[in-house]
This record gives C-alpha cells, structure tokens and sequence, in this order.
C-alpha cells in the first residue's frame, strides 16, 4: 500500500497528482492557512496556531481531530466582560474560545503560577492565544507553511514548518524555539494533540504508544474522575476510582467522568510514536517523533464530566500530548517534581539559545479488520504501520530518515533536576 490513496467514489475536485497547494482562506469564519496535495488536507489557524483539520480530500467530514461544540473565535477578540460568561476567567476563557485539534503549550503546559496570572498569563502559556505569521511556497512537488509567534511574556519565538510532498499522506513539521533572554530557561514545551468525533468512538478506537511507566494526575477532575488519583502504574493499566485496572487504551469508556495520567515512552527507543485506530473507519492518525525530544505522552480525556461553561457537559474527547512534561501542572511544579524514572519534566533552553524539534503526522487508510497498530517505523521511502497479524502496511514518505535525525537535545546532566 505504497500511496494510501484509495478513492472511495466520492464527487471531489482533485488536484494534478504532483502539485500541493498553500494558500490562506478561512475556517469556520477564522484567518488560516491550507496545505493540500491530491490525496489530504491540512488547516492551520493563524489564530493560536491550531491545527484543527487533517483529512482525506475524498472523506471530508472524517477528521479525526477534536472541535468544541462551542462557538469558536479568534482569541484575538476574547474581551473579558462579555466572553467570560461563555468561555469561562480568562486564564482559561481566552484559550478556550479558540482551542481545536492540535495546540502548543509553551514555556508552561498547565495553569500558570498567581503571580503570572496577575500578570495576563494564560492556561498552556501565550502561544494558542497570540497571532502567528504566516509565509508559504509551493512547487509542483513540494509544499511548505511557515509560521512565527513571538511570546513576548516568556520571552521566546517559535517558529513551525510543515511541508508536504504529492501523492503521501504523511506531513513533515519542524519547529524551533529561541530563547531571547540573556539567561538560561526551563521551559514545558507539549502537542496538545486532541481526537474528537466521529473518529472518537468507544467501541472502535483505539490508542496505542509505546509506554512504560505512567502516574495519574493528583486532582480530582471536576468531583469527576475515573481514575485514582497520584498513582503509578505500568502502562497500559491504571488504577480506575474504584479500584479495577482501566484500559488506557480503550478511550470513553466512563461516561460522565474524566481523568489525566502521564506515561514515560519507553527510553530504549530512538523514536517513539502515538496512534490512534478507528477500525469502524477503516482509519489511523497518529505522529512519529525522538524520544530524547518528546519523552512523555499526557492522556487527557473529557467524557461529558465538565459542567461549566464552555464545557455545559456535552464534549467528548481523548488527548495524546506528546511533550517534555508528563502532566499539566505547570513550571513551578514541574520544577518541583525534578525527574521520574530517569526522565526529567523539563527542558533547558540556553541563554539566548534555539532548540528544535521534528515530528512527522500521518494519516492512513485501513484495511478492515485492522483494530490497532503495534508499532510505527520508517525507512528513506516510507513510513511503516506494524498492525496485528498482518502484512506491515506502508505509506510513502521520502526523507524521514533526515527529518528525525539528530536534533540539538540537551544532555541529562544540563536538563532540569529537583
């Protein structure tokens, strides 16, 4: 399956097979840009950096990313006495009323401390409620978006590239963070990578990674929670509320209830790589990424738990956010906690410094039957889905070996220790 570029009838305006497409336009009212070839489609807002849409250009409704039930708008226009009401404080309220899909958390993944509330911090940190710049280019066989945001509260710029070939299914993202103060930095830096429906289904999805320790969050999810609270566990098990172990794999199986738990990837892997499955579908999304980069996934779920405005218990979502952190508990406890298992909750970002990062999100088609992947591999030409008693499936995908290949990690002894 080298093309994963089934057409299933559909009526659809297709491209030439070896152009990609950049262009701006809207979504859902909102500033954004788009990335297409002549099998997918990508949107990313320029308001707050979201990526709220990744789909087949033959299957348009079936984007496997989340998208509140609320009316969505550009935090630039989040005014505190008229919105707050709808989209809660505005430490939360402001990214709320734009959150989608894919966001970033940087420079704190979490609420930020009193001091920098007081300050006009926000939940996750400046990056989802700010305006990002945009430039692209485009050629009959290559395509790419560049975005920039300054963060001047943290005193950071971060920049992102995603780039797309013709005929693959798989778009390659760089970003990079530079630090403009003259004094080192400890900085969060997660994908808050979001699944909602119609691929978010109870009974046919489902989550893999390869994990090895996890904990749960120490709070109590709303007076909601289906987990116990601060507990460790070997992934895929965690301790549920009462008492039996919980599938993490198997997302919305407690309705009503919610919970958070950080699982540690395993070290002994190069790379690493979350997926999620819908086999009713026939579909998988999922990302590829170093390890000593991103070396924990945070699993967030909401299940109809939260009552509050925007929430009013209506959404329906599982998260794989792969970052340095294992929790959202923000900088101060992050810095607190030290490390676990050998693997820090922070990262150093040097005195006037850049670091950097490379991923690869994929979309693929299924054949049926499969329920799960096992493994995400690649090769110079492909990208390779190990599913379960079956041939391994390839997507093509040229160049990966060079996008996930060395990057500028700090060494455990300069990362962030209690």
């Amino acid at each position: 399956m080298a093309r994963n570029a089934s057409r299933t009838g559909h009526n659809v305006r297709c491209m030439s097979a070896e152009t990609v497409e950049c262009r701006r336009g809207r979504w859902k009212g909102r500033p954004a840009c788009f990335l297409r070839n002549d099998i997918i489609s990508l949107t990313h807002l320029t308001g707050g950096g979201q990526i709220p849409d990744l789909h087949f250009l033959d299957a348009p409704t079936l984007n496997p990313f989340w998208i509140p039930r609320w009316k969505l708008r550009d935090p630039s226009l989040f005014r505190p006495t008229r919105d707050e009401a709808n989209f809660g404080p505005a430490p939360e309220g402001k990214l709320l009323c734009g959150i989608a899909g894919h966001s970033l958390c940087l420079g704190v993944f979490g609420m930020p401390s009193e001091e920098e509330i007081a300050a006009g911090a926000v939940l996750h940190g400046e990056a989802g409620v700010r305006s990002w710049a945009a430039s692209f280019r485009s050629s009959q066989n290559h395509g790419c978006l560049r975005f920039t945001v300054r963060l001047p509260g943290a005193g950071l710029v971060f920049t992102r590239e995603l780039s797309l070939r013709p005929g693959e299914s798989v778009v390659r993202v760089r970003e990079s963070v530079r630090n403009l103060l003259a004094a080192d930095q400890f900085i969060q830096w997660q994908q808050h990578a979001v699944l909602g429906l119609p691929f978010l289904h109870r009974n046919h999805c489902i989550i893999t990674l390869p994990g090895l320790h996890g904990i749960t969050d120490s709070g109590n999810y709303e007076g909601r929670p289906a987990l116990a609270s601060d507990a460790e566990f070997s992934w895929p098990f965690a301790p549920g509320i009462e008492g039996a172990p919980v599938d993490l794999q198997h997302p919305c199986q407690k309705s009503g209830a919610g919970f958070v738990a950080g699982v540690q990837l395993d070290p002994r892997r190069e790379h690493a790589f979350v997926c999620a499955v819908n086999s009713a579908h026939r579909l998988a999304i999922g990302y590829v990424f170093r390890r000593s980069r991103f070396p924990w996934v945070t699993l967030w779920e909401e299940n109809h738990a939260r009552r509050q405005p925007p929430w009013r218990g209506r959404e329906q979502t599982r998260a794989f956010e792969f970052g340095v952190s294992p929790l959202p508990f923000g900088r101060k406890a992050a810095m607190h906690w030290g490390e676990r298992w050998g693997t820090p909750a922070l990262v150093r970002l040097p005195a006037q410094g850049v670091i950097a990062a490379s991923y690869a999100l994929f979309l693929s088609r299924l054949p049926r039957g499969i329920r799960r992947i096992n493994d995400v591999t690649f090769s110079p030409d492909h990208l390779t889905l190990h599913v379960e008693s079956r041939t391994p499936l390839q997507l093509a995908a040229a160049g990966l070996p060079e996008l996930l290949g060395h990057e500028n990690v700090p060494a455990a002894s300069s990362q962030a220790r209690s």
